[in-house]
């Protein structure tokens, strides 16, 4: 993307997906939990795009108890929260922060145009190198980008989230004597509709976040629904798997998944690698795959997105599950818990040390936060009302389980799952041992995830799924 205009600031109004907030006209047709993963897929898909931009950009959340979690979304992003009011309220509080900060031309966009080019925010820039004011209308009357050199004028009064937005918007600026350009006509997502047109509009898409929004749309067929879903099928389990391209270690797990006793009804491998090799295993074995950037944290909840079951189980490629896993997992939750993990066993040949090295993390995750590798799941409610993994490459599941500790009753289970000690192995049982908990003691300390992952980074890309 080449901006001629270096000085153009990127505002995107984003609102946390939440179950039971945000896309209520898809939540009416598909149901909340479909809503809830729309929500994310069509944030990703924005949020990829700043990527490419090379001017400043400003994340704008609907809530001022969101701004860690809108940090985390891009590095280095500036974050101002919305105030209350309405839509046109919002922009005016923001558009004024963002130029007292020295931003002289600003573009506005929402969360919900997966149809958005880079070319488009390039166009939008140069405009208003010529224009006070630029715009991109939607089908539906309303507008998916606004941009201005000024401070806008008092926009409340308009009729925001109406088909008569786009003309009132352009009459008001053009009253005080703006020039105003307009673009290409594009859409927003707020329908059933609106999706199927989305898969039209997208398939030839070649961005990763378009990809999986596409792929969610048309595994759920909506072009031929009779009646719409409402929930996830009770009791059924889908499983996300991320990985960093390890495609022999992910055919072995797949296997294993395929001879238990109870059946899985759905996997999930999302790739942070985007190796081949790893796109024809998923695909000899019948389960989906889903490319992302790799980070563990993010490819775990991306896969959540994705995922169409009542409990989600988050497993590594380095796991082993016990036969009965699913059938563990089932009278689990049936007591009553919202969620659990299996006790911690290093597979193969019984050392001393290894069971001396288990016992010690299954103490301590009673005490503290069992990690992600000892094969989390929680019921699907439960994990979005908790927010889900956070999006690190260290350390991701550390909010989630103290979140689900507090919400529910989250508890270990009896059963084990074996883990391979390929890493311990290669780096020697005590250093490798050392090295992890000098790692929890920083972060326990205070040290981002995402300085332990510069200060590790050579140990964290050969073991992503440490």
């Amino acid at each position: 993307m080449v901006n001629d205009s270096p000085d153009c600031v990127l505002v995107i109004f984003c609102r946390r997906p939440t179950l039971g907030i945000g896309k209520q006209r898809i939540a009416a047709e598909l149901g909340q939990p479909a809503a809830l993963h729309i929500a994310h897929l069509l944030l990703a898909a924005t949020i990829e795009d700043t990527r490419s931009w090379p001017g400043k950009v400003i994340l704008a959340p609907a809530n001022r108890e969101d701004v860690s979690w809108a940090k985390a979304l891009i590095p280095e992003v500036t974050v101002i929260p919305q105030p209350e009011g309405n839509l046109g309220q919002r922009i005016n509080h923001v558009d004024t922060l963002a130029r007292s900060q020295g931003a002289r031309k600003v573009l506005f966009v929402g969360s919900d145009a997966p149809g958005m080019e880079p070319d488009d925010l390039t166009a939008a820039a140069t405009s208003l190198n010529t224009h006070d004011a630029v715009f991109i209308p939607a089908a539906d009357g309303g507008i998916t980008l606004m941009g201005a050199t000024k401070s806008w004028p008092t926009l409340e009064s308009l009729a925001w989230e109406t088909s008569e937005l786009f003309a009132g918007l352009l009459t008001r600026c053009e009253s005080i004597g703006w020039n105003c350009a307009t673009l290409a006509t594009g859409f927003d997502v707020d329908t059933q509709v609106d999706l199927v047109l989305a898969t039209k509009q997208l398939e030839n898409d070649e961005r990763p976040a378009r990809q999986a929004l596409c792929q969610w749309i048309n595994s759920a067929e909506l072009e031929h629904l009779e009646t719409p879903y409402d929930t996830p099928r009770p009791d059924s389990i889908s499983v996300v798997i991320p990985v960093y391209g390890e495609a022999q270690e992910l055919d072995r797990l797949l296997s294993q998944l395929a001879d238990l006793s109870s059946p899985i009804d759905e996997i999930l491998v999302v790739d942070g690698a985007a190796i081949s090799a790893c796109r024809d295993t998923c695909a000899q074995h019948d389960v989906s795959y889903y490319q992302a950037k790799a980070n563990r944290g993010a490819q775990m909840h991306f896969g959540s997105t994705l995922a169409r079951s009542d409990i989600l189980w988050f497993l590594h490629v380095d796991a082993t599950p016990p036969l009965d896993a699913a059938q563990s997992i089932h009278e689990h939750l049936a007591l009553g818990h919202s969620g659990g993990y299996f006790k911690f066993e290093f597979g193969g040949k019984r050392r001393w040390y290894k069971q001396l090295l288990a016992a010690a993390i299954n103490l301590r995750t009673r005490i503290g936060v069992p990690y992600s590798d000892q094969g989390i799941f929680v019921r699907q409610w439960a994990y979005c009302a908790a927010g889900g993994f956070a999006p690190e490459p260290l350390f991701e599941e550390v909010p989630l389980v103290r979140k689900l500790r507090r919400m529910e009753t989250f508890a270990p289970m009896t059963a084990s799952i074996d883990v391979a000690p390929r890493r311990w192995e290669r780096d020697g049982w005590l250093r490798r041992s050392l090295k992890n908990r000098m790692l929890a003691v920083r972060y326990m300390l205070g040290a981002s995830p995402a300085e332990l992952a510069k200060s590790y980074q050579p140990e964290l890309k050969n073991d992503f799924t440490d």
